[in-house]
């Protein structure tokens, strides 16, 4: 491969990076910013109902899991 060759497909390589780096960095931005927003007010609302009603069955360890389903 000569000198020529090798240094386009570097700099082919090098653009490739660059595109992937700017999405990440756009990508990283919104993660960044739906970390740092305020929630919904009615949704925690909304969460503390669903909390409040909870009806789910509670298991102290996997021998009372077992002993409950027969395993």
């Amino acid at each position: 491969m000569s000198e020529v060759q090798m240094l386009k497909e570097i700099k082919t390589d090098l653009n490739f990076l660059k595109e992937k780096m700017a999405r990440i960095e756009v990508t990283v931005n919104e993660i960044d910013k739906d970390l740092h927003s305020k929630p919904n007010p009615e949704y925690i609302k909304k969460l503390d109902q669903i909390e409040n009603e909870d009806n789910k069955v509670h298991f102290n360890d996997m021998d009372e899991f077992d002993r409950q389903f027969g395993l």
